[in-house]
């Protein structure tokens, strides 16, 4: 749902405001803050375990490389690696399902608000919005895994 005014709109365009009574309508307003204060600690939080991830891969690098390590312990090491990835990559979808959630929250209260707010925040698709986002975990779990390949590659040398 794009909306777009263009000049003659723009003269026509009245504002309708909110059917809510004051009450509501500061409830819905502390709502939607609190969802997009969500959003924003979620997106934190998937940065965060992106950034957790290729720092434990650095860790597991720098002790098979800094010990006299068997083959054992370097094979520990390396499946210990793709643990660390399918949980990292877990977090990051289950952060992404709660961003959706909170995008819905979103979405509902809009339509309770003024014909202005529900127009301004339709400016941008929702398909655009969902192909964003998915770009971005896209990215996040190449990195994962590509930190993870770069570990494995690093790692192997020393198993032989």
């Amino acid at each position: 749902m794009s909306a777009e005014i263009d000049e003659d709109d723009q003269e026509d365009f009245a504002i309708e405001p909110s059917t809510l009574d004051d009450s509501t309508h500061a409830e819905v307003i502390a709502l939607y803050a609190d969802a997009q204060d969500n959003i924003r600690f979620s997106k934190n939080l998937q940065w965060r375990a992106m950034a957790g991830a290729i720092g434990l891969f650095v860790l597991l690098v720098l002790s098979c490389r800094q010990t006299d390590s068997s083959s054992n312990f370097i094979n520990s090491v390396i499946c210990a690696s793709f643990l660390v990835s399918a949980g990292a990559i877990y977090s990051l979808a289950i952060l992404q399902s709660w961003q959706g959630t909170e995008r819905e929250k979103i979405r509902e209260m809009m339509g309770k608000l003024s014909n202005l707010s529900t127009l301004v925040y339709g400016l941008k698709s929702r398909m655009e919005a969902n192909v964003h986002r998915f770009i971005l975990l896209a990215f996040m779990i190449a990195g994962i895994l590509g930190a993870n390949y770069f570990a494995v590659v690093l790692i192997m040398p020393l198993a032989e």
